[in-house]
Order: structure tokens, then C-alpha cells, then sequence
């Protein structure tokens, strides 16, 4: 064996471990298929990121073997998305995204380590190998911990959006390696390249970064949205509940007068007028409270609706109904209907009479479709663009993209549609995991 081997080889393979958990710690964010598809991971993990020092350094060494370093390189780019679609189980779209953030934070915190270890020149001192592997583990906590909050927000984009970034992400990582191999072309020593880089892989950190904050904002307002919707929808509620008690209590007070009305005229011996008095009271019908639907939520939602429209002149129609055993998570039902249908009611109100507002109810092969089509007045387009309706429009939105669906609204002359279709997820008995 020849000496640069040899110091190549003693610099390299205690580096090895530092490499390889760069790469290996993508597991802990994703599921593996199974345990012989994890051990193919981790073979592939071993295999490439034992060679990548071995020939780095023997550049950096001897000034050759440039091209198989930028060939190893471009494998590796070329070979991750591959692998972890072989070796994971996750949503295709979650794997791809994770490809680029985590490489770009991992190095921004292990690149000034790099170019520490490629000053101090071969062969390396066993404290520089111990700090590369500190450095590593502390780079790929930070990176794991920032790209599996950074995934969990980006899913809750539409799924045209967080496909597309999927989709880049490993197209971009491809570039940058492309970006590396030429800079390593017109540079003769492995430092000077890495130098070079290390502020390019700062600027893209930084958009993560900013791409990161812009996504907590928008969920923290989308969770600001939700919570006003529903602050309204209980409020709604409450206001029914409390209609209802006043009503029973006015009942109760109307029936305990009409008994003590007949207690007197059994006391004054006058059994006919008394019986005649029972009589009227048993034919007085109270009007039996309506039900709209089945679910719980539907039905409350749908109720304060007809009761709106009532107080509005609006004649309000029901076709179909959501069943109790909807997979709907109530939160976001609750939005669901309470925006669609506050919509359509108060522009039925503000339009031309005889106002009114159909509802249609079906649910069949897994989805459910929800349409409201109501009159409206010849303004009430331009209005429903201002901050209530839009408000409304954007939860919407929000809601049906999260469940694959879609939400359209089409506007006639003096009329107007919204339909709302979301894919029901599967109920929680066929959901586990096997």
C-alpha cells in the first residue's frame, strides 16, 4: 500500500460514522417498509458514504482524482430520491420534499467544520475527526428536528403545492450538486471549492428559513380562522339552546296555568266546562322541533341556518342528509358548513324577494359533496370579495385541499353556487396499522 493510501485511508474511515448518520438520520423522519427494506437503506448509506471520503480526500491529497469525486458525487444525488421511495413507506410527497431542506440545513452547520478539517491538511489529528462527528450529530438533531416540523407544514398546503415542492426538491438538489461539480472543475483543490460554496448553501438555508416562517404564519392564522369559525358556530349554539329553553319554559308556564285552571272548575262542580278544557289543551300541537340531518353537527348548524332565514324572509331547503357515522373530523365540518351556509344566507337576505337557499347533501364513493345555491342581489358578488366573505372563502378552501377535495363558486345574474367536495378519511378501525 502506498503511503498517500494509507494517510488517505487513516484520515477517511474514522470519518466514516459522521457520514453516514448524515445520511442515516432521514429514517427517524420516515417509516421504513420493512426491516429488510431499512437494512437496504442502510447498506446503500454505507456503502456510498464510505467511498465519499475515501475519495474526497485522496483529491485533496493528491490533486487527482477530481472526476470520480464530482462522479460520486452526482451518484448520490441521482440515487437518494430512488432509494428513499424503495425504502419508505411515507407519502411519496413528504420523502421527496425532506431531500433538500435537510441536506441544505445539515451542511450550513457542518460546512465550517469541513473547511477547518481541509486546512489542517493530512493526516487528520484525531481531535478534528472527534470534532467532525460532535459537529455531525449536533448538525443532523438540529436539521431532523427543523425538516419534520417544516414537512408537517408544508403538508397542510394544497396538494397541487406540496407536490410541486416535492417534486423540485430532489430536481433542486440535483442542481446544486450540478453547481458543486462545476465548481470543482475550475478549482484544483477540494478547500477552495468548499469555500467557495459555503456562503451559496448559506443563501439557500436562508430561504428555507424564510420559507419555514411564512408557513407558521400562514398555519397560525388558517388556526386563528378555524378557532373564529367555531368561536361563532358554539356561540350560535349557545343562542339556540337558550331560544329553545325560553320557549319550553313559556310552555310549562302556559300548561301549569291551564291545570290550575282546571283544578278550579273541578272545585266549582263544573266537570263539563273542565273536560272541555282538557279538551282544547290536549288539541293545542306544539311545533315538534325540526331535524335537518342526522349528524349532530349538521343538524345544529343547519337549524340556526333555517332559523336565519326565517328572521330574513328566505325560504330555506334541505335535499339529502349527512349521516351521524360521518368521518368528518367536527372541527372542520363544523367550518365547513357553518362558512358555505352563512354565505349563502346572507346574500339570499340582502337579494331580491322571494329569497332562498337550497342545500343538497350527497355522499357516495368515499366523498362528500355539499352544495348551496342561493339567490343573491347584483352586489353581492363584489361584497363576498370583501373581509368577511373572503375570510370565509379561504377557510373554504383550506379545508377541502386538506382532504383532497375541491371548492368552486359560480356566480349567475341574480344567483349563486358553492360546492364543496372533501374525500372522507377512512374510519379509525381501518386505519391502523396492521
Amino acid at each position: 500500500m502506498s503511503e498517500e493510501l494509507r494517510i488517505v485511508l487513516v484520515s477517511a474511515l474514522p470519518t466514516v460514522p459522521s457520514y453516514f448518520l448524515g445520511l442515516y438520520t432521514l429514517r427517524f423522519l420516515l417509516t421504513p417498509r420493512s426491516k429488510k427494506h431499512l437494512a437496504a437503506y442502510a447498506a446503500y448509506c454505507l456503502v456510498v458514504l464510505t467511498s465519499k471520503p475515501i475519495v474526497d480526500f485522496y483529491w485533496q491529497l493528491t490533486n487527482e482524482g477530481r472526476s470520480l469525486a464530482i462522479l460520486h458525487g452526482m451518484i448520490m444525488a441521482l440515487s437518494l430520491p430512488l432509494v428513499l421511495l424503495f425504502s419508505f413507506r411515507d407519502d411519496w410527497r413528504r420523502t421527496m420534499f425532506l431531500v433538500f431542506p435537510f441536506v441544505c440545513i445539515e451542511s450550513v452547520f457542518i460546512m465550517p467544520v469541513i473547511i477547518y478539517m481541509l486546512q489542517s491538511g493530512l493526516p487528520l489529528r484525531p481531535a478534528w475527526q472527534l470534532a467532525f462527528f460532535a459537529g455531525t450529530v449536533v448538525a443532523c438533531l438540529l436539521a431532523a428536528l427543523i425538516t419534520d416540523r417544516l414537512a408537517r407544514l408544508v403538508e397542510k398546503l394544497p396538494p397541487p403545492v406540496y407536490t410541486a415542492l416535492a417534486a423540485a426538491s430532489p430536481v433542486v438538489n440535483v442542481l446544486f450538486n450540478l453547481e458543486q461539480a462545476l465548481q470543482s472543475l475550475n478549482s484544483d483543490s477540494r478547500l477552495e471549492t468548499a469555500a467557495i460554496l459555503s456562503w451559496q448553501v448559506a443563501v439557500e438555508a436562508l430561504v428555507l428559513v424564510l420559507v419555514f416562517f411564512w408557513l407558521l404564519r400562514r398555519q397560525a392564522w388558517q388556526t386563528v380562522a378555524i378557532a373564529a369559525a367555531r368561536e361563532t358556530m358554539h356561540q350560535r349554539a349557545v343562542e339556540a339552546q337558550q331560544r329553545n329553553l325560553t320557549a319550553l319554559r313559556a310552555l310549562r308556564r302556559e300548561h301549569r296555568e291551564s291545570l290550575e285552571a282546571v283544578e278550579a272548575l273541578l272545585a266549582d262542580d263544573r266537570p263539563a266546562a273542565a273536560l272541555d278544557k282538557v279538551r282544547a289543551l290536549t288539541r293545542q300541537s306544539a311545533p315538534a322541533a325540526r331535524r335537518y340531518a342526522d349528524n349532530p353537527v349538521a343538524d345544529v348548524l343547519l337549524a340556526d341556518a333555517a332559523r336565519r332565514c326565517a328572521e330574513a324572509g328566505v325560504t330555506l331547503t334541505v335535499q339529502g342528509s349527512l349521516p351521524r357515522d360521518c368521518t368528518l373530523p367536527p372541527v372542520d365540518l363544523a367550518s365547513l358548513l357553518y362558512n358555505l351556509l352563512s354565505n349563502a344566507v346572507t346574500a339570499a337576505a340582502e337579494g331580491p324577494r322571494p329569497g332562498r337557499v337550497e342545500i343538497r347533501f350527497v355522499t357516495a364513493a368515499g366523498r362528500l359533496c355539499l352544495t348551496v345555491e342561493n339567490t343573491k342581489g347584483p352586489q353581492s358578488a363584489r361584497r363576498s370579495r370583501g373581509a368577511g366573505h373572503g375570510f370565509g372563502r379561504k377557510i373554504l378552501r383550506e379545508i377541502t385541499a386538506r382532504y383532497d377535495g375541491s371548492y368552486t363558486l359560480e356566480y349567475g345574474d341574480d344567483w349563486a353556487v358553492a360546492t364543496a367536495m372533501v374525500c372522507l378519511p377512512a374510519p379509525k378501525e381501518e386505519t391502523r396499522d396492521e
